[in-house]
């Protein structure tokens, strides 16, 4: 999803920017190993407060609201679906804004890694993680397992080192305006040109009609 489907690199950095907070430290500890993703998401949240309260889940949905889709993600996805296509969201992301994007899209698959709330809906600083950053793989087995598919019948699109995992676990990955090099070397197709239309272009060859 992020720098996906939307046009923003992180859905915690939108947050962060927001509160005029940092998550570069815990970025840091949490790609040499330092934190779980439970410690990744209970770090990040701790910073988004008003008056030394935790806000409400419910302002996400505001603070989110400045998140534009990619360009070319609406043509994408309804070119995508004259063909017999299911599709799905994996997103290390925050869910309020995976919800949001699959409700725009009409996307049924969201997989998107959850804020925990108290019984008046703000956040506890806590999460769930149903997408962990450096396992979508194991996500997208499971989406197989429900649908029935083999690893060959799916494509995925990413767009940094965090997303080879996911590239290596289906038959067709692309790579979307990557921001490493390191993705580039792991994708079957590789689009530079910020328009996601272009995912359906190349793989419209390889589908049938409905």
């Amino acid at each position: 999803m992020d720098g996906v489907l939307v046009d923003s690199i992180s859905s915690w950095r939108h947050v962060h920017t927001h509160f005029s907070t940092n998550n570069d430290h815990a970025v840091d500890a949490y790609v040499r190993g330092k934190i779980t993703d439970h410690e990744f998401i209970r770090h990040d949240v701790s910073q988004w407060k008003k008056d030394q309260k935790y806000i409400f889940k419910k302002e996400l949905q505001t603070i989110f609201s400045s998140v534009t889709l990619m360009n070319g993600a609406k043509k994408c996805i309804h070119d995508l679906k004259n063909y017999d296509v299911q599709f799905g969201i994996v997103s290390a992301g925050i869910d309020v804004l995976a919800d949001k994007v699959a409700e725009m899209l009409e996307i049924p698959l969201v997989y998107a890694n959850e804020l925990e709330t108290d019984s008046d809906g703000r956040l506890t600083g806590e999460g769930v993680v149903n997408v962990p950053l450096m396992q979508k793989d194991v996500v997208v087995e499971q989406i197989a397992d429900h649908l029935y598919l083999k690893q060959g019948q799916i494509a995925a699109v990413g767009n940094s080192c965090f997303d080879i995992p996911l590239l290596r676990s289906v038959g067709f990955g692309m790579a979307f305006h990557p921001d490493d090099e390191c993705i580039e070397k792991e994708a079957d197709a590789v689009i530079y040109k910020k328009d996601l239309s272009k995912v359906s272009e190349i793989l419209e060859p390889f589908l049938k009609k409905k």
